[in-house]
């Protein structure tokens, strides 16, 4: 393979692994330009049947809202991203594993886990995700996890 085209695909590499941090930190930190900035127009986010399918960009941000209004704290790790690019195609897909904290103020906190697999696509020189589903493995309510320390502690404590 070429230098360029070496240089190319880690370039490709690097902005695929920023668009997968970045979906985890505009939910965790309640983000929706973030957000807006991971997705292309025409994107699906489907979280099966526990959270539903949302296609396009407003319908994603949509039920993010709603999902920070049932659960304002939310922690997502995403791990072990397995990656295919194919630059000539300007076409990748990944799967990456998922452990999330969930605080909902509802149920209480949860421990969910599973994993996404991706679809990407180039646009104009920039990688967008188009489509992300999620296979949710498991979901476990931590009735008694309550933060000592920290702002999720003081949220507690004040119930805001």
């Amino acid at each position: 393979m070429e230098l360029e085209n070496r240089i190319e695909l880690l370039e490709t590499r690097n902005a695929l692994l920023d668009l997968i941090s970045s979906y985890a930190q505009g939910f965790d930190n309640q983000d929706p330009e973030l957000l807006r900035a991971t997705f292309r127009e025409d994107a699906a986010l489907d979280l099966g049947e526990a959270w539903g399918r949302h296609e396009g960009i407003d319908a994603i941000l949509g039920a993010a809202d709603s999902f920070w209004t049932a659960a304002p704290h939310m922690h997502h790790w995403m791990a072990n991203p397995l990656l295919e690019i194919d630059l000539e195609a300007g076409t990748a897909s990944a799967w990456t594993a998922l452990n999330c904290l969930c605080t909902y103020l509802e149920t209480g906190t949860a421990h969910i886990g599973g994993r996404y697999h991706d679809t990407f696509r180039r646009t104009d020189g920039r990688w967008w995700i188009t489509e992300r589903v999620f296979d949710l493995q498991f979901y476990v309510p931590l009735s008694e996890w309550t933060p000592t320390m920290g702002t999720e502690a003081t949220t507690a404590a004040t119930g805001a």
